[in-house]
């Protein structure tokens, strides 16, 4: 069973999330001087690219965590969006912003 006092354990453990993740993207944005070769060009684009990809899943990975907040304000979190049966806490606790139960998880994202 989920209580208040987990979901608020869950509220402050999302909110840090973002704070970290908003962090990170931060840092990705941040240019490096290109090398004066080819070879060093090439590299600071690949790691350049390495970086957008990375910060396209924190977005999303906000976004998520966002939407879990939301449903805690509409006192639906922990609720399989499927059929509305409790998703285990154990799964919550791993992943905190989980839409679905496991069963349902499976063909749902």
């Amino acid at each position: 069973m989920i209580t208040k006092d987990f979901i608020k354990i869950q509220r402050k453990l999302i909110e840090k999330k973002i704070e970290l993740l908003q962090k990170e993207i931060s840092q990705n944005k941040k240019y490096e001087d290109l090398g004066s070769t080819d070879e060093d060009k090439a590299k600071e684009f690949e790691n350049f690219e390495e970086r957008t990809a990375l910060s396209r899943s924190e977005k999303k990975e906000i976004k998520n965590l966002k939407n879990a907040l939301g449903r805690i304000d509409k006192g639906t979190y922990g609720k399989c969006k499927v059929d509305g049966e409790p998703i285990e806490i154990g799964r919550l606790k791993i992943y905190p912003e989980a839409e679905y139960c496991a069963t349902h998880a499976k063909t749902n994202q």
